[in-house]
């Protein structure tokens, strides 16, 4: 720009080139008043050209930068709340098992096998990215016969399970939904009182939706023994599905009628 305007300034004089001197050219006034206002706007258009496009490439570096650092943050956060995931699950698995040994139950074979597998899949599988929403069911299901395996037909509760997949390979996050069937389990079997726990996933075009419902057993008094407090698991899994599906989820938990209901959608 200053290298513009010196040899602008140096010519400013100078009339334009004609081709027949015309009477009293001498006498008009410096031409560059005309010729300088619009040299300077095209000068500084693409003046501003240039840079916006430079501030473009910059912002955009520095989004992808960002962009990067930001997986990153949320690969760690991800990895940390699967460790914490995983050993929770284990403890409560090797309880049900020791439970069986302990009254010599023949069923302890079965349990330590069903173990096996679902160890398999923790170690295994869990760890990627993305697994099919049949492996997850599969999962589950494993899960819901080792539970089962705690209780003989006498003190058996009503446990009962539906999946409906429209797409059984279709790519999930592993261990979302096992959170809160757990937790089911842990706070709506009772030895006392008839009790129950009634799971459902259900896989459209749409959406994923799980509901999970579990009797809360109560006191002589009438008063709710628990209503399944929020723990480690439950805080997890709502940490995970903000940074999973960030606008494309809902978590809701009601509690009603000596009955504790958790819902959790996911949008495709």
């Amino acid at each position: 720009m200053v290298l513009f305007l010196a040899i602008h300034h140096y010519f400013r004089e100078i009339p334009p080139q004609l081709d027949r001197p015309v009477p009293g050219d001498m006498d008009r006034k410096p031409y560059h008043f005309i010729l300088f206002s619009p040299s300077l706007l095209r000068l500084l258009m693409i003046l501003g050209l240039g840079t916006s496009i430079e501030l473009i490439l910059q912002f955009e570096q520095e989004k992808k930068k960002y962009e990067e650092l930001e997986k990153q943050r949320m690969i760690k956060e991800l990895n940390f709340l699967k460790n914490q995931l995983n050993p929770h699950f284990l403890f409560n698995a090797l309880n049900n098992i020791y439970s069986l040994a302990r009254k010599k139950s023949a069923d302890t074979t079965p349990a330590i096998l069903l173990l096996s597998d679902m160890l398999r899949y923790v170690l295994y599988e869990s760890g990627k990215d993305k697994v099919s929403l049949g492996q997850e069911v599969a999962f589950i299901k494993n899960y819901v016969n080792l539970e089962k395996l705690k209780f003989s037909a006498e003190n058996a509760p009503k446990i009962s399970h539906s999946f409906q997949l429209l797409h059984e390979d279709y790519p999930i996050e592993p261990l979302l939904f096992v959170t809160l069937i757990e937790n089911a389990f842990k706070h709506g079997i009772s030895y006392l009182s008839p009790s129950f726990v009634m799971i459902s996933l259900v896989e459209n075009e749409k959406e994923i939706l799980l509901s999970v419902l579990n009797s809360v057993s109560r006191q002589k008094d009438g008063q709710s023994i628990n209503n399944n407090p929020e723990g480690v698991g439950i805080n997890n899994l709502r940490k995970r599905m903000e940074l999973l599906y960030p606008g494309r989820h809902s978590f809701k938990q009601i509690y009603e009628n000596s009955t504790f209901k958790s819902f959790l959608t996911i949008k495709k």
